[in-house]
């Protein structure tokens, strides 16, 4: 992107802060909201580096500041089944067009998000085994791996706190992919200092809407985001 070095920087900046508002907030959408701005300024293969990274400092604090309401028996599970759903969505691309498996997640993701935006939730959770593998298969960012623990865990502190303990465990293994790929680079760290600047007041602000926003709207903003995550993958 032919801009002038201050000026990427500072839009790198704004993207981190905004979208890490929202990631502290509800414990996931960061990378969703801060990915597709840092591509356009710095390519895929850097903004993956940097803002993994990023995320999983987010979360790492999120996890340890949140430790008393983490579930470890349920995020042992879901860990387990992320790795078989990753494992076996190498399988499926194989053999499955992934132009038809895609749509019909985004729009699994959607109807999800649409039901419990304009109807009363249900009470039933979303099955484990339903939903972290079928998450596995794609790279969604989490979606439905948000639905299940979004329907697991009705509280939103314990909700926040699982879902960072699973991103913070998940993105070591994205973290350390990319540093094979040789991505660990005087660029990567000149934006990941440039880009803890916003991250630390954004953390602040987040958890501070967090304490001050009640159940019922904290769940109306996690499905938007998620009815924002499907539309993403349609288009």
């Amino acid at each position: 992107m032919g801009l002038p070095v201050f000026i990427k920087l500072s839009l790198f900046m704004a993207a981190v802060f905004i979208s890490n508002i929202v990631q502290a907030l509800t414990g996931f959408a960061g990378v969703m909201l801060s990915i597709p701005p840092t591509i356009l300024l710095y390519g895929p293969d850097m903004a993956k580096a940097v803002i993994n990274v990023i995320c999983w400092l987010v979360c790492a604090y999120l996890m340890v500041k949140n430790r008393e309401y983490i579930n470890k028996k349920e995020l042992g599970r879901i860990i387990l089944f992320m790795l078989i759903g990753m494992a076996a969505g190498i399988y499926l691309y194989n053999i499955v067009d992934a132009r038809i498996l895609v749509p019909v997640y985004g729009l699994l993701i959607v109807g999800v998000a649409l039901k419990n935006l304009l109807l009363k939730p249900s009470g039933a959770s979303l099955p484990v085994w339903v939903a972290i593998p079928v998450h596995g298969m794609f790279a969604s960012g989490g979606a439905l791996l948000v639905v299940y623990l979004a329907s697991a865990f009705r509280d939103k502190n314990s909700f926040r706190a699982n879902v960072a303990s699973v991103w913070t465990v998940l993105n070591l293994v994205l973290m350390f992919t990319d540093y094979e790929k040789g991505l660990y680079n005087t660029e990567f760290f000149e934006l990941l200092g440039i880009g803890v600047i916003p991250l630390v007041i954004a953390v602040y602000l987040g958890n501070k809407i967090h304490s001050m926003i009640n159940q019922q709207m904290f769940n109306r903003l996690t499905y938007g985001l998620l009815l924002a995550a499907g539309s993403m993958i349609l288009v």
